[in-house]
């Protein structure tokens, strides 16, 4: 909403300072509100009305938010556990072979903290990579 559309709804006279404030209010109660019944609660004194409006919006975006990270995170880790069989086959291979392409297929799967992870529940020994991992990441 424009300053003039405000201040012509409203009947009221503002600096630019005041209508930012304002604004960015209008803007956080979400796409559910019009400009005109926006300006009739504000000209009405509903101040609080409009803060509970942002706070049930913002709260509305925080837990969408939460569950699609939690959405993504649970599928990422069902595609780690239905790779891990693979994993410790890439991985026995490399350390039988002494062959960092098997480490790195893996790595390739799951990623490198998984590979490590992988490599310490199967007691395998440590290469230089993943003791650089291990050092990287515990600073």
């Amino acid at each position: 909403m424009l300053q003039e559309e405000f201040e012509k709804r409203t009947g009221l006279s503002l600096s630019e300072k005041e209508f930012a404030g304002i604004h960015a209010i209008y803007m956080a109660c979400g796409d559910d509100m019009d400009k005109d019944r926006f300006c009739k609660m504000w000209k009405g004194g509903k101040f609080i009305d409009l803060l509970n409006l942002v706070v049930d919006e913002k709260t509305f975006a925080d837990n969408a938010l939460d569950n699609a990270i939690k959405k993504i995170r649970k599928m990422q880790d069902e595609e780690v556990s239905k790779n891990m069989d693979t994993v410790e086959f890439l991985l026995g291979k490399a350390e039988a072979y002494k062959d960092p392409d098997f480490r790195h297929e893996a790595v390739s799967l799951v990623g490198e903290r998984e590979v490590v992870l992988a490599k310490l529940r199967m007691c395998l020994p440590l290469w230089e990579e993943d003791r650089k991992y291990i050092v990287d990441n515990m600073r």
